[in-house]
């Protein structure tokens, strides 16, 4: 089996979650306290997210207002945090 990419991030990843559209979209949550979103494809980091103060432990796609995808996230900072996925 061969590696088809790799993804990094500065400290542990911690979750990953598979968008459900499009479906080759992730993102990854990680200890360096950023989530990332990647397409799977090729590789590229689409867009990084930035606002915890710890360490980010879950995250989940759920439905925000006008049906739209967001991302949840929670950390040891204390704290939940919910992201446009645009």
């Amino acid at each position: 089996m061969r590696l088809r990419t790799e993804m990094r991030h500065n400290d542990s990843v911690t979750n990953i979650i598979q968008h459900r559209s499009p479906s080759y979209v992730i993102t990854t949550a990680s200890a360096d306290k950023t989530l990332k979103t990647w397409d799977v494809r090729n590789g590229t980091l689409l867009k990084e997210h930035t606002g915890h103060r710890g360490p980010i432990n879950g995250i989940d796609i759920g439905t925000g207002a006008g049906g739209k995808s967001v991302i949840i996230s929670a950390g040891d900072d204390g704290a939940c945090l919910v992201w446009d996925t645009e």
